[in-house]
């Protein structure tokens, strides 16, 4: 699916973030005159894109969980 394609079948997902990356997600946002949940849309597209090249182990480590949040 190319990045501009809708999906045809959406899950819906809450996400906490810390004020300042909300605040810079929605001056992104207007800059783009996009909406904040498109333009999370495509940097998790272009986080998953990257993350789909071949890696070496140490580079596939992740933060710690917290409290049993995924």
């Amino acid at each position: 699916m190319e990045m501009n394609e809708r999906p045809r079948k959406a899950t819906r997902l809450t996400v906490s973030l810390e004020e300042q990356d909300y605040q810079t997600l929605c001056q992104i946002a207007l800059s783009r005159d996009a909406s904040v949940s498109w333009v999370i849309r495509q940097a998790i597209r272009q986080f998953i894109e990257s993350s789909s090249e071949p890696r070496g182990p140490s580079s596939m480590s992740r933060p710690p969980r917290k409290g049993g949040e995924a």
